[in-house]
């Protein structure tokens, strides 16, 4: 989770078709690729099968049509949170970026290297020759240094609003520019497990400094040394943004007798809300990529259409049951501990996604290693409503127990309303009498913002590290303020300790090993906060699309290559 301000400003957006986003992107390919340490970590789910894009010899030209369901807010890459952000670093440059699901794979952009030095301090040696596009804002068309990365740090250090601030305030110590440009040091507040990772969010993007004092610029438009630049005048939040090809842009393609990069043109972007709006578009070739809404919906395209085919992914999205530790039932442990053992997380799997998924523990599973094997996860959360109502019995001497449950009502983000019906039946099923409030969005958000509840069956963003799942089990919340929720860390001490104490690893398996190590004295204490399932993304392409890097299993870190081109029409 960004900071609280996400939330503020999503609430005010009232998105209730858009996926929430903490991270995505788009940038570059031809990067040099690092190998960092660790072994690659796969989803554990069943029925995984990547997509096969088509290749063949790289093209250059044609423009890429893209559609998103949610109106823009703005195109600042320190502020923006809706769509928005999946077109930042196809503007703007991250110094590098680690992949979530293959973190071996770094990508270094504007930062060609780095070393660490007593795991607190890091040195980025930035690369010459990442030049600022063509523009009309006077910016001069020149290389990016460190100076343009401590302005653009430290401004989201200092603005309230910035998505990045949680991070930058709490861990970042000090920043300095080396006289010459060509170092960036950063040093930490002690070591940080997480900390190149973060660094690489698409909402950690770097501008030119001059947009520093002036940044109603980067609301329409600005520029930077991406791959691609807005054109001017045609950002409008409700309908779309258009991006041409930077001219200037330093990256290559090291497979192709490093021509550069990107191949094509542009890529036109429209806003359509309404699904079936969108896959009209889509069969009409009006826009050339769709996400199906489910495995049956993309099954039935593949299966109408012949020039089309489809890319698999894990979503690390989900909703969770969250309890307040600090109410009464659930300062308890044997009362959350019945919550545990009430669910069934196979049976959302099986209704929501025709058994495509798979159950979450506390760390979902799309993170690999870092969370638990399904087998140890039966053992610590079995399905079992009569050994729920004993517990209850137990802490109560009665065999049920009446909790209320906030949640957002009439929403489908994230499937919402297709796992209340089911939630609140396995509850009901294992001794829970649900005192029922449903709130519209904007007042669900503001209470569970205050942490204004007994429980909550409650939204989250796209989480693609530990972090922040262990964070909701610490006293101080998910963003590290007391917002939101608060773990069972607030009765007891150990779990923050063990928390913390995990942060500070940097040997990556070191790190996995100790994370699971949590969440297994989180499951001994009595988890607060639930992670039910995650599912797949259903992405679909024309065939013209050639060699998408979304079918190589990076994450989002995809967004970043630029390898990929169109074959012309014939």
């Amino acid at each position: 989770m960004a900071t609280g301000s996400y939330w503020e400003r999503f609430q005010r957006q009232r998105i209730t078709r858009r996926r929430l986003l903490a991270v995505s992107g788009a940038g570059a390919a031809g990067l040099a690729v690092a190998a960092a340490c660790g072994e690659e970590a796969g989803g554990p789910g069943p029925g995984e099968t990547p997509g096969q894009t088509p290749a063949g010899t790289p093209v250059r030209g044609g423009r890429f049509k893209a559609s998103e369901t949610a109106d823009f807010d703005t195109l600042d890459p320190v502020l923006g949170i809706t769509s928005t952000v999946t077109y930042f670093v196809r503007m703007y440059n991250v110094l590098l970026n680690q992949s979530a699901t293959k973190p071996e794979f770094v990508i270094n952009d504007l930062a060609e290297s780095y070393e660490v030095v007593e795991d607190d301090t890091y040195i980025f040696q930035i690369r010459p020759g990442v030049k600022i596009a063509p523009n009309t804002l006077g910016i001069p068309e020149r290389d990016l240094d460190a100076e343009h990365a401590k302005a653009a740090f430290e401004r989201m250090q200092t603005d309230a609003g910035a998505n990045a601030g949680a991070f930058t305030k709490l861990w970042i110590q000090s920043m300095e520019a080396s006289s010459d440009g060509r170092q960036f040091t950063v040093k930490t507040k002690g070591p940080y497990a997480y900390f190149i990772f973060r660094m690489g969010l698409f909402v950690s993007t770097i501008h030119p400094k001059e947009f520093v004092d002036r940044t109603d610029d980067l609301k329409q438009g600005g520029v930077g040394a991406g791959p691609f630049v807005p054109v001017p005048g045609s950002f409008v939040p409700s309908q779309g943004v258009r991006l041409d090809r930077n001219v200037n842009y330093y990256g290559k393609d090291e497979n192709n007798n490093n021509e550069q990069l990107p191949y094509i043109d542009g890529i036109d972007v429209s806003i359509i809300p309404d699904r079936g709006a969108r896959q009209t578009a889509f069969l009409s070739k009006q826009v050339h990529n769709y996400g199906a809404e489910n495995l049956g919906e993309a099954e039935g395209l593949l299966a109408q259409e012949s020039g089309i085919y489809e890319v698999r992914e894990p979503n690390n999205l989900f909703i969770a049951f969250t309890m307040n530790p600090t109410k009464e039932p659930w300062d308890d442990p044997r009362i959350r501990k019945a919550a545990n053992l009430a669910l069934n997380r196979q049976q959302y799997v099986d209704i929501i996604d025709q058994g495509q998924g798979a159950p979450n523990g506390l760390v979902h599973w799309p993170l690999g290693d870092y969370a638990l094997p399904p087998e140890e996860l039966e053992q610590l959360q079995p399905y079992d409503p009569a050994g729920a109502k004993a517990l209850i019995r137990q802490a109560t001497g009665q065999d049920t127990i009446t909790i209320k449950v906030m949640y957002p009502a009439d929403s489908d983000i994230e499937k919402h309303n297709q796992h209340l019906p089911i939630w609140l039946e396995q509850m009901e099923a294992a001794g829970f009498v649900i005192d029922k409030q449903p709130e519209a969005f904007p007042i669900w958000f503001t209470r569970y913002q205050q942490k204004d509840y007994d429980a909550s069956l409650s939204l989250n963003q796209n989480y693609e590290s530990p972090e922040i799942n262990l964070d909701f089990h610490h006293s101080k919340g998910p963003v590290g303020d007391e917002t939101y929720a608060i773990g069972i860390g607030a009765l007891e001490p150990d779990i923050d300790k063990a928390i913390e104490d995990a942060k500070k690893i940097t040997d990556r398996d070191q790190l996995v090993e100790e994370v699971r190590k949590v969440q297994r004295l989180i499951y001994e204490k009595g988890p607060a906060f639930l992670p039910i399932y995650c599912w797949y993304t259903y992405q679909l392409y024309w065939d013209f699309v050639k060699n998408i890097p979304q079918a190589r299993g990076l994450g989002n870190t995809w967004l970043l290559l630029n390898d990929w081109w169109l074959e012309p029409a014939t």
